[in-house]
């Protein structure tokens, strides 16, 4: 009797973003991508396993036996808990015959033993310490090791932050990312905004639920094995599809940052020679986490989901959403994850249940934030009159007409930084704005600033459309944005 087994690095965005140091982030990312991609093949190799499938954060793995699937995750586990402390994963298995077993039933059965694993996790009391170590800088966990930073100076590092710092340190060498906030180009003088970027596909799950179904239906007595071979090779060409478009997305992004090296030092980033202002933090399948400065945040999303649009699974383009969370550096890091993962959740929510479009939503913190987008968004975001502020998610496909594309708003930056008006009269528009429609209106007429309504909003004469704002977006973001070059430009 053959055994399915599945491994899952739980809780991933606590462990990598927990520290506000880019190094750990750096570290905590790649360790999770050794576990799920190299580690665990190792150890499914030397025990006569197979992979199955890797895709969604875990992966899924076939033994012949009972017994080589536990010592795999004896193995597994052993080397996880000694190399990388705190690294928080499960592993659980179901019999599985290929002969006569579902292998579609099999993996469901597989995930509902998994989620009843984590939801019946134990917990446990230790005492850490005895109140008389020093304590780790980052995690409050007892320091092992104590190292001199040039900035910080001595930091005292526990065991979870060391084999971070460690595995940063293995990167570095072979690293064209940023490797710190200075690194990323922040201007000493400007606004010193950072901005973490969270990607996530749109329909994945509708997609495999489709796939799942054309092969349940396959099944008869005599064609068990067949069909489940099938459905592995094509459950596998999907996330290969799928991993493949978003990476080359995102070397999109790279190519584009390139190009335009040059550019982005004659405007004011402070950019080093051969280091990229950008840092891969997650790229995992269809979900994806980068950062860089705030200035570029907008356009380089626009660029990834333009040009994973370009790509198809299952005979249907592939597109996802975005959420920027734009933030001082000093900004603690997990809050600002959790905030670019609610404004993603919130553009995919904007999305009619029969459309396939990418969209992307961005949110700039500057003051404290309350955890609750929805509340800010229906207040601090409301003219007096009721109408909104904001045109965002904006919708990324070119051929759309609709007032709150990214071509449009584009255009409006373009016309806003043009210095054919004084920027005080733009940023004095904010306050009417939120006064309302009528306010906003005699604000243009009497400012004669008929001119920033280009032709592309037709129909926006006060303005508003409807009953959005359709200059906000644009004059709230103007000073954290930098145009990027394309080259097809």
């Amino acid at each position: 009797m053959g055994v399915l087994s599945i491994f899952e690095v739980s809780k991933k965005q606590h462990y990598i973003f927990k520290s506000n140091r880019l190094k750990e982030n750096i570290g905590a990312s790649e360790i999770i991508r050794v576990a799920t991609e190299d580690t665990s093949a190792e150890f499914c190799s030397k025990n006569n396993g197979k992979i199955i499938n890797v895709g969604g954060g875990q992966t899924i793995f076939y033994f012949n036996n009972f017994s080589d699937s536990k010592l795999f995750a004896e193995e597994l586990s052993f080397e996880l808990i000694r190399s990388y402390p705190s690294l928080e994963f499960f592993i659980t298995a179901v019999e599985y015959n290929p002969d006569t077993d579902s292998i579609v039933k099999k993996i469901r059965e597989l995930h509902k033993k998994l989620e009843k694993k984590k939801a019946e996790r134990m917990h446990y009391a230790c005492i850490i310490d005895f109140g008389i170590t020093q304590e780790c800088d980052s995690t409050r966990l007892p320091a092992v090791i104590m190292k001199n930073d040039d900035e910080d100076g001595e930091l005292y590092y526990s065991s979870e932050v060391k084999s971070k710092i460690d595995m940063c340190s293995k990167m570095s060498g072979r690293s064209v990312y940023a490797l710190d906030f200075t690194d990323l180009g922040i201007s000493k003088y400007e606004k010193s905004y950072i901005a973490i970027t969270h990607i996530d596909g749109n329909r994945m799950g509708k997609n495999l639920k489709r796939l799942r179904e054309k092969y349940e239906k396959s099944y008869t007595q005599e064609n068990i094995r067949e069909i489940n071979e099938k459905y592995i090779k094509e459950l596998q060409e999907f996330s290969i599809q799928v991993k493949k478009a978003f990476e080359k997305a995102f070397q999109k992004i790279l190519d584009t940052l390139r190009f335009n090296m040059e550019y982005l030092r004659e405007v004011g980033m402070s950019i080093k020679e051969d280091v990229l202002p950008i840092r891969k933090v997650i790229l995992s399948g269809d979900d994806v986490c980068y950062i860089t400065d705030a200035r570029i945040a907008l356009d380089c999303a626009y660029i990834f989901l333009k040009e994973l649009e370009k790509y198809s699974v299952m005979g249907e383009k592939i597109t996802a959403c975005a959420g920027i969370a734009m933030v001082r550096e000093k900004y603690p890091f997990f809050k600002t994850y959790e905030l670019s993962e609610e404004l993603c959740r919130n553009a995919k929510s904007s999305i009619s249940e029969d459309a396939n479009e990418s969209r992307l939503d961005w949110h700039i913190v500057q003051g404290e934030y309350n955890n609750n987008l929805n509340e800010i968004r229906n207040t601090a975001y409301r003219t007096y009159d009721c109408k909104n502020l904001l045109l965002r998610p904006l919708v990324i496909s070119e051929d759309s007409e609709a007032i709150n594309s990214y071509a449009n708003f584009r255009k409006d930056m373009q016309i806003l930084n043009s210095g054919k008006i004084p920027r005080s009269k733009i940023k004095g528009m904010l306050s009417e704005m939120k006064k309302g429609e009528e306010h906003l209106d005699t604000y243009i007429e009497i400012n004669n600033l008929h001119t920033l309504l280009g032709s592309h909003r037709i129909g926006a004469k006060t303005g508003f459309i409807g009953d959005k704002c359709v200059l906000f977006d644009a004059v709230e973001t103007m000073d954290y944005y930098i145009p990027l070059c394309f080259e097809e430009e």
